[in-house]
């Protein structure tokens, strides 16, 4: 299947402040252009959203964190994959959860990824939403939930639901029910997976900066339409889908010895 041009060199041009320094910058990437919608590129935008993080000007690097280095050598794997860079795994020294931290130093590749939606700075600050052109490919949304629900999916096995939580500052909750909605709107039309509508909690956390944060959240409880989460879109973490497996496959043993 062929996808259509996100990308030209010149769109990537014009955000510089002069022609003569973009071409400096950008001739050597040329290759990129034109850079073309994939569910590789979908997958990247999703992970960002999830665990990574954009910094803007001046910097303009990203990073990506995971205790797991097989997980930060897939996402190393496939910005290389779609871009011809990598970055470098190194130890994450502000917290204390063993978290473990992929940067990447390419300030091309950030301007890129700030053209095709993905946000910068913190995300529970800043406004955001699933780009356009992934919302209008059954395909590309299915790789975008796929990741986004790897990074921040959760399958409780007692109540047998799969969840998906994200924080958000609390002058930004009508936007983060924006972003939920758009999931449970785009997993109804494509695949006939039923949600709840989006919710916020009692619970809070405060940052150091003070800004109090809440969670949004958002289930799928519906037996079916956890089966067809599974087959249809799934996750990329082993141990996630293990935990749906469980679900839906005592399930199947409860009808057989029902039936």
């Amino acid at each position: 299947m062929k996808f259509d041009v996100l990308l030209n060199f010149e769109d990537v041009l014009s955000t510089y402040k002069s022609t003569e320094a973009g071409v400096k910058a950008l001739s050597k990437y040329s290759y990129w252009f034109p850079l073309r919608e994939s569910p590789s590129l979908a997958g990247i935008v999703a992970d960002l959203m999830g665990d990574g993080h954009l910094q803007d000007y001046p910097k303009l690097r990203l990073d990506y964190t995971s205790k797991s280095i097989d997980e930060l050598n897939r996402f190393n794997t496939e910005v290389y994959n779609v871009f011809g860079v990598k970055g470098k795994i190194r130890k994450c020294n502000t917290n204390h959860y063993g978290t473990l931290n992929l940067g990447i130093n390419s300030k091309p590749l950030v301007r890129v990824l700030k053209l095709i939606g993905v946000p910068t700075g913190s995300k529970v600050l800043t406004k955001f939403s699933i780009p356009k052109w992934i919302l209008e490919d059954r395909i590309l949304l299915s790789r975008f939930i796929n990741r986004l629900f790897s990074c921040e999916g959760s399958v409780d096995l007692k109540s047998k639901y799969l969840e998906i939580q994200m924080y958000k500052a609390e002058h930004l909750i009508e936007n983060g029910i924006l972003f939920f909605k758009e999931i449970k709107f785009y997993l109804d039309a494509y695949f006939d997976i039923k949600t709840t509508e989006p919710f916020t909690g009692n619970t809070f956390n405060l940052r150091c900066d003070r800004v109090k944060t809440r969670p949004i959240r958002l289930k799928i409880k519906q037996m079916n339409s956890l089966l067809k989460f599974k087959n249809l879109v799934g996750m990329e973490d082993s141990a996630k889908m293990k935990r749906l497996n469980v679900i839906t496959e005592s399930n199947l043993n409860k009808m057989q010895i029902l039936t």
